[in-house]
């Protein structure tokens, strides 16, 4: 019962996390597994053993949450897509990508992963959702781990905006300095949000105008899990969902560009079954990898020449 903690919903949650020498990689506990059976011939199913990630008194994470939820409230409940994305975000690879950054977390349901971006460096952190009940739970959540000041909840509906909210009164509205500080957003995140092809079109169109906005730095980290069900289509198994999510993302490959994240290079931090169907999404805007890649063959261009001019100036040939 988390009701002192100022929250209406049943259940409160630590989450531990690891330091960065503490944790371990998915791929750790790759191996082949091995077949036994009792005396009767009954096959013995070896059970992967919980590792215990954190220490207490490590790094924690205190959220409250909803276990079951009608769909329509489904972002007061914590999904492993936004452990994924957590772990992610204390990741060696983020830390220079988040230290003093503006964070623009779109979905963010119970606010994990804007916590855990204050806590993994980020400076200010836009925690937004389209519910109110979200947005309370959100408030609540960064009080409670000690990043209320750099959190800042806010209202935002992903259909109903082009690029930038406009400025708005009342609980969760925007201020002019929000848009302001807002416009120098790098890091975007989006975990679970994929469950909904209507929703799942908007935020894809949503990045679709905001990265390109934000500059060639500006990069969205989407999270999502394959479910799987059984369709009449076709007869066979699919992820309807993620599906519809890779379409989108495809039909703005002019704009957009997608590339997954292996999850056995995302160290395990949070405890959690890392499943095979939870992927990572870093997206960028089209210009913005361009560019990119223009940089890295200039480099490449240049480091030739360097080559070439010290072969040229008589220096010992390795």
């Amino acid at each position: 019962d988390c009701s002192d903690a100022g929250c209406d919903l049943p259940c409160e949650t630590v989450f531990p996390f690891a330091e960065a020498a503490d944790a371990a990689s998915s791929s750790d506990d790759a191996h082949e597994p091995t077949a036994a059976v009792d005396e009767d011939g009954d096959l013995l199913c070896a059970r992967r053993k919980r590792r215990k990630l954190a220490t207490p008194g490590r790094g924690r994470l205190r959220i409250c949450h909803a276990l079951a939820t009608p769909l329509s409230d489904v972002g007061l409940q914590v999904w492993r897509g936004a452990l994924l994305l957590c772990d992610h975000l204390f990741a060696r690879e983020s830390a220079q990508l988040l230290d003093g950054a503006v964070v623009l977390d779109l979905g963010a349901g119970c606010g994990l992963t804007s916590a855990a971006a204050c806590l993994a460096g980020a400076r200010a952190v836009f925690c937004t959702d389209a519910h109110t009940a979200s947005l309370r739970n959100s408030a609540n959540n960064a009080d409670a781990n000690g990043v209320g000041g750099l959190v800042r909840v806010r209202r935002l509906d992903w259909s109903a905006v082009d690029v930038w909210p406009s400025p708005s009164e009342g609980e969760f509205g925007w201020s002019s300095s929000d848009l302001q500080a807002l416009r120098g957003a790098t890091v975007l995140l989006a975990a679970d949000c994929v469950y909904d092809d209507g929703m799942t079109s908007a935020l894809v169109a949503l990045m679709s105008r905001v990265l390109p906005a934000l500059g060639p730095s500006a990069v969205a980290f989407v999270s999502l899990e394959r479910r799987v069900n059984f369709c009449l289509e076709g007869m066979c198994a699919r992820a309807p969902a993620a599906e519809h999510f890779h379409r989108e993302l495809e039909a703005q490959r002019g704009l957009l560009v997608g590339s997954l994240v292996a999850p056995d290079g995302v160290p395990q931090r949070f405890e959690y079954e890392r499943a095979p169907t939870l992927e990572l999404w870093r997206v960028r805007a089209a210009c913005a990898s361009a560019e990119q890649g223009a940089s890295e063959r200039r480099e490449v261009r240049t480091l030739q020449s360097r080559s070439r001019a010290t072969s040229s100036s008589g220096a010992p040939r390795l």
